[in-house]
């Protein structure tokens, strides 16, 4: 699938989930929201150039994920301490559950 075009975020995060299709998943990878990418970093399919891109994201949600993947080949080590970039909530959830998130909320 390459037109992603009229794709809402939460259809995207449901694509980069599951998708196979390395076409699909390189663009998922440009994608402007940062849930999306997180998705793909996430993705057990994404090749090593993929996943080696995705760890040098601007943003930490996305590169610290994908500096944990299987197929990242580089030696860049991403910490955190930042619970939003840590956590385990499905991305499907966040709209859900960060408002009500006590690790959110008492900041």
């Amino acid at each position: 699938m390459s037109n992603l075009n009229g794709l809402n975020e939460l259809e995207l995060i449901k694509l980069a989930k599951t998708s196979n299709c390395q076409e699909t998943l390189t663009n998922l990878a440009d994608n402007i929201f940062i849930t999306v990418r997180r998705c793909v970093a996430k993705n057990e399919s994404i090749t090593t150039p993929i996943v080696n891109k995705l760890a040098i994201d601007s943003a930490s949600n996305v590169s610290y994920w994908a500096t944990r993947h299987n197929n990242y080949s580089a030696k860049r080590v991403v910490e955190s301490n930042d619970p939003c970039v840590v956590c385990s909530i499905d991305e499907l959830q966040y709209h859900n559950t960060c408002s009500s998130c006590i690790s959110v909320t008492s900041r």
